[in-house]
């Protein structure tokens, strides 16, 4: 009957072999519960994985990957990343820190960076300054590029209401920070900067550790479609919680705001 219609045999076994409605339904919940256990952090992949050790299910990840898509299941952790910002000339600074973090006073050595945030509806990108004495955020700013305006303006917020001489600003060589245009504006600002090596992130690990800290504890804990303003609202909650409350082995088990508190009235 094949030769007479002249229909391939691929064809015949593929229609023979394909599963019913019911199948489908059943294995579309399937997915959804486990995405949905794991909260959106499990890629198709590892979703397959799943189905068929867990599940005993011989499905093939390409459909798992359709359904996903289909279902708007995807992963939320990771997107691809934006190209950030690139001057047109660049100019690098001698690292002055050499991983000796800490401070002894406040304003002395500052740390800064860019981190982006791809839970909302679209990417955003938080720049911070986080103080080497205690730790403390004094400085954050969320944005929907990460352009020379976003330093400029984290920079400004940190410089407000303090006086300033001769502060430390370390960074990574990104292109924010190896542009001529910024580094004349914190040279303005009598802050002098420093510069960890090409992708060694231990070299600025202070702010570092807080971007983990923070998306790992008020982001990605999150198990819901945010908006934009919601992602805001919860970093800017998170920055006060992480200043006020959240208590740090390293400060006495203090937060950082009532460490340095206690610093000044010792």
């Amino acid at each position: 009957m094949l030769t007479f219609l002249e229909i391939p045999k691929s064809n015949y076994y593929r229609w023979k072999n394909k599963p019913d409605d019911e199948y489908e339904c059943k294995l579309i919940d399937r997915i959804e519960g486990i995405c949905s256990k794991h909260k959106r952090r499990y890629g198709y992949r590892r979703v397959t994985a799943v189905l068929r050790t867990e599940f005993h299910l011989n499905v093939n990840h390409k459909r798992v990957r359709r359904i996903m898509a289909e279902n708007n299941l995807q992963a939320k952790i990771r997107r691809k990343k934006f190209i950030h910002f690139k001057p047109a000339v660049i100019v690098k600074k001698a690292d002055l820190v050499q991983r000796q973090f800490k401070a002894d006073e406040p304003n002395r050595k500052w740390y800064t960076d860019v981190s982006t945030i791809t839970d909302g509806e679209t990417n955003l990108y938080l720049s911070a300054i986080i103080d080497g004495l205690n730790n403390e955020i004094i400085s954050s700013v969320i944005g929907s590029s990460p352009n020379l305006e976003l330093a400029f303006e984290t920079v400004n917020q940190a410089v407000q209401g303090r006086t300033i001489d001769k502060v430390i600003l370390h960074s990574d060589q990104g292109g924010l920070y190896t542009s001529p245009r910024f580094q004349e504006f914190v040279k303005e600002k009598n802050i002098i900067q420093s510069m960890s090596q090409v992708g060694v992130c231990y070299d600025n690990v202070l702010i570092e550790s807080f971007f983990s800290h923070l998306k790992t504890e008020a982001l990605y804990s999150q198990d819901f479609d945010a908006t934009n303003e919601q992602i805001i609202e919860i970093v800017e909650e998170y920055i006060y919680y992480y200043n006020n409350e959240r208590l740090q082995l390293k400060l006495n088990k203090l937060p950082p705001i009532k460490y340095r508190e206690q610093l000044h009235t010792a």
